[in-house]
């Protein structure tokens, strides 16, 4: 990483705090850096080069602040927060479940052998759904043996 790239981030880095100056705007800081970095990333000038690691660290380092900083403006000491904890826990649960089972089932109904311990080679008999019929399978006892 060149030291014009390191002075290009460095000004950039401040377009955040610059965008949340006016008050009746009432923008957060992060929201102008996140503008700026789509300015200057790949969506945007292309300026800085994603592959760099000396710009992985330091895309790695603002993401770790920003969930710090998020992390800050949650109130977990108010009474409704508390109250609302386990029935976010509960659908939170629910939704993992969910994914858990449309991922499989979309994985068994495309046979990409992405579903936990199934394919379309199993059951060795293959299902005239499978899309991967030129995918060789292997004999029911190497399959057993998973």
């Amino acid at each position: 990483m060149t030291f014009l790239s390191l002075a290009l981030i460095a000004v950039i880095a401040l377009a955040g705090p610059l965008l949340a100056l006016p008050a009746r705007w009432h923008l957060p800081v992060m929201l102008g850096e996140l503008l700026a970095g789509i300015a200057i990333g790949r969506s945007g000038l292309a300026l800085v080069d994603p592959a760099d690691p000396t710009f992985t660290l330091l895309a790695n380092i603002g993401f770790a602040l920003m969930m710090f900083v998020a992390g800050t403006h949650v109130p977990v000491r108010d009474p409704h927060i508390r109250g609302a904890l386990g029935k976010g826990s509960r659908r939170a649960m629910v939704a993992a479940a969910a994914a858990v089972v449309i991922g499989t089932g979309i994985g068994l109904l495309f046979g990409t052998g992405h579903a936990p311990y199934t394919s379309c080679c199993w059951p060795p008999r293959r299902p005239p759904w499978c899309f991967q019929s030129s995918i060789p399978c292997a004999s029911a006892g190497q399959m057993s043996s998973l």
